[in-house]
Parts: C-alpha cells; structure tokens; sequence
C-alpha cells in the first residue's frame, strides 16, 4: 500500500513537473541527465541552454522531476512546445557550435555573453521593450566579424550595437546578417550610418533586396539599402506610386534620384533619411523644388537639409522669411532646423547673431576680433582654433565677458594667449576661483590653474595652504 502512494505521489509530482516544463517551452531535445556526486549533468542544446539555466530554481527543488522529463515524454508521448522564433529575426536556432555541458549544483551561473532567452513575452511574435536584460550583451564574435568583415574598430562597433533593441536579437542571426551584407557589397560606411540594417534577417534582406532592385525602384542594393526600413508590403507599394508618376522623371528611375540630384547628395543618403520623414515620397513635387532652390539660395548646406528632412513638412512661406531674417541678422551659415523651431527660440538665435554683428563691428570675424584683443597676428589665433575646436564655437558676447574679466584681474593678453583654453570655461567658474585664490592670499597665481579639474584644483589649494606650492622659482 505504501509502494503504491510512493509511485501515485512520484507520478503527481512529475505530472507537475511536465507542466511547468510546458509552460517554460524547455525543448526535450537534447536533454540527457544523470546523478554524481557533485549534482545533476544536463547535456544541453546551446538553445535552450539560457532557458534551464534561468528556470533550474524552478526544477531543481525536486531532482526526481527533471530525471523523469525525458523519459515521461516519450512515454506518455507528451510533446513540448519548440522555441518560438524572435519576430526581429526568423533564425533564432542553434549556433553552430557543439553541445555543451551545464553543471547545475543549486546554485546559479554565470550568463554567457550574447545569450538570447526565450521568454513568454516572445509568444506573441513582437518584440517588448521590457524583455530587454534578457540577453547579456551582444557577443565578441558579432565584434570581431565587424572588424574582419568591415575594418570596423572596436570602439565604433561597440557603439553601433549599443542600442537596446540589440539585446533582442540572436547573436547568431547578426552574424548571418553581416554574412548577407557583405556579400553584396554594402559597404562600412552605410553600415556605420544605418546600423540597425543588422536587426533584420538574412531572409527578410534577400527578399528586400529582390524587390528592391526592380524597375521604378533602385539600381543596385547599396543605393536602396534604406528602404529595407519599411515592410516588404510598403516597398510594393511605393513600386506602384512611382509607376503611376514614371512620366513625370523620363531621365531618372523614380523622384528619389531626381531629389537626390536637386538636393546635391548621394542616392543612399537620402534613401536612408527619406524613410522618416515618409511623406515626402509623395508630396507634390512643384512644392518641394521650390523649397529646395528657397535653400539653395540662401545658402543652406545639403548636408544640412539631408539630416532635417522634416523641414519639408513645413509651411514653405514662413522658411522662407525666417531664412531671409537669419541672413539679415548675420549668420553665414543657416540651418534648416531655425525654421521650424518655436517662436521664441528663433528670436534669441536672431537676438545671438545681431549681438555678434555689433561687438565685431569692423571686424570681419571673431579671429581678426581676438586677435586684436590679444595683441598678436590672426594665423597665431587660427593655431589656438585648431588645438581648440571648443573656441571656434563660442559666441563672440561669451569670449568678449570672459576676456574684460581677465584683464580687469590683472591679467594681461600674453598670459591669455599662452593659455587660451581658459575661455573654454564659464564667467561664473573663472570668477570663484579666483575669488577664492585672492582670499587665501595666492596672487599672482599661473593662470592655467583656472581651468584645471576640481580635483586639481583642490589639491593645489591644499598644498599651497601646506607652504608646499611654488610660483616659479618662490615657495609659499
């Protein structure tokens, strides 16, 4: 009798045990157990591996359970559920590796790097932001086949997959993508510009890229790379809109290179932004060429109409006067996001200009303009602008605060230009410390501490209360 509670009770307990397993789609596949005197072996597909690994404390309270799975499956011919593919990719199988060995002890593992689990947010075939955590990181070898492949260094590839939709994605599936890419031609550069190309399948590519390359649409891969941002349904239907106007372009093969003509910038780069901005790929063409030559003539780079293509969807008429306006007050080199800010931004960017065209006065630009204030020749000061990127782009109202300050504290223009980092830095941080020097009796003091890290600065403060400090050759 009690044989018999002993195998009823056994049986309930791996009847619970089928269950969760069902619940946590653990494949049988591939699962062998046995005892030792360390714990159970599980003989792992690399798949499920990040699965038993995140679900061991669920099992591994009833050892018996998880030594029955295999065998009550087959026995009772139960059959679990295969891993759900990812909805970003539609090769979320095993890596080509071999099998490895898992000892679970009680106690839990370290994750491997590039893991993807299987959760029940997957189920449904789209992809949940919350799931992101699931996977570590994205593998090393995703790094080195971006470098071998594309001689993309280390520190770039690592910013590339830092996005977090990465972490949602098999490390196997972007392998086999940057295999896919490679192979026809697409280059580092358009990689580097559109990374997330690598959260697409090899298989969805192929089939873009099929499409892709038909009549009205592109003539190579490369030049339409950007349009694998939209669903293959889309792609179909742009082909069709771009047929019905095909007499509209008689020289070019839709208005995508017709634009890109106009606009004076590559077919790929703008296949790559005009995916955002969608509606200008069937927007009334009279509109858009007159807002192109309206950018044209007042100077607007193409590089900077590339990056704000919603600058398109704007009132054509209020560009066109903010544009003017902005020339009027001064600035050389308008960009095309002043005219769609709000109102009261665009007034202190004019308010900023005019400012500017007041202080210089005769001055053509702010070098002639310090280079009279420090009293030395302009190409002296184009040296400073080169090892100093930072000062060519601070206001001239800033340079001219912050110089008055300086030489009202007795500096003089050789120690500014022996240190003209110092203008990098605010009027408010320039003054305490100097404030602070003057109270504990260090003046004259070099002026490059004012722009030294806090920690520096404290520390000389620190060894100058200590009489350990010197200014030249005198110790204080």
């Amino acid at each position: 009798m009690s044989n018999d509670t002993s195998t009823l009770a056994e049986l309930h307990a791996v009847r619970e045990g089928l269950q969760i397993a069902m619940e946590l789609a653990v494949p049988t596949q591939g699962i062998t157990c046995s005892h030792g005197w360390s714990g159970i072996t599980l003989l792992v597909n690399p798949t499920s591996s990040g699965l038993l690994a995140r679900s061991t404390r669920c099992f591994l309270g009833t050892d018996y359970i998880l030594k029955y799975i295999t065998f009550c499956s087959s026995a009772y011919n139960a059959v679990l559920p295969n891993k759900v593919k990812s909805p970003s990719n539609s090769d979320d199988e095993a890596k080509d590796i071999g099998y490895e060995v898992i000892h679970l002890n009680g106690e839990e593992f370290p994750l491997e790097e590039g893991e993807f689990f299987d959760t029940p947010y997957h189920r449904d075939r789209k992809i949940q932001l919350k799931d992101v955590g699931r996977k570590v990181n994205v593998g090393e070898p995703v790094i080195s086949e971006l470098k071998r492949l594309f001689q993309i260094n280390r520190e770039k590839a690592l910013r590339m997959v830092r996005p977090s939709k990465f972490l949602l994605v098999s490390d196997g599936s972007i392998l086999r993508t940057l295999h896919f890419l490679k192979d026809h031609d697409i280059t580092s550069p358009q990689i580097q510009r559109i990374p997330w190309v690598l959260l697409h399948s090899a298989d969805s590519l192929h089939q873009k890229f099929e499409k892709l390359t038909e009549p009205h649409l592109f003539q190579n891969c490369s030049e339409g790379l950007g349009f694998c941002g939209f669903t293959l349904n889309h792609i179909v239907g742009y082909q069709k809109y771009f047929v019905s106007e095909a007499k509209n372009f008689p020289q070019h093969p839709n208005r995508i290179y017709y634009l890109a003509e106009k606009l004076k910038v590559p077919v790929a780069h703008l296949t790559e932004k005009i995916i955002g901005p969608r509606q200008i790929l069937s927007m009334d063409m009279k509109r858009l060429e007159h807002m192109i030559d309206v950018f044209h003539a007042y100077g607007v780079k193409p590089e900077d109409i590339l990056s704000d293509l919603w600058v398109f969807c704007h009132n054509a008429k209020l560009i066109e006067e903010r544009l003017q306006r902005a020339i009027e007050c001064g600035s050389e080199r308008p960009k095309p996001w002043i005219c769609h800010s709000a109102p009261d931004i665009f007034e202190r960017y004019c308010e900023r200009y005019q400012s500017q065209k007041l202080l210089l006065g005769d001055h053509k630009d702010v070098i002639s303009y310090l280079a009279e204030r420090l009293e030395c020749e302009q190409r002296l000061v184009a040296i400073h602008f080169q090892r100093n990127p930072g000062l060519k782009r601070m206001h001239i109202t800033n340079l001219k605060k912050k110089l008055d300050l300086l030489f009202s504290e007795g500096f003089t223009p050789e120690n500014v230009r022996s240190c003209p980092r110092v203008l990098q830095y605010s009027e408010q941080r320039i003054l305490n410390r100097i404030k602070e020097l003057k109270e504990i009796g260090y003046f004259p003091f070099p002026i490059a501490i004012l722009y030294k890290n806090s920690r520096t600065y404290s520390k000389i403060i620190q060894q100058y209360k200590d009489g350990k400090y010197f200014v030249g050759n005198k110790k204080y």
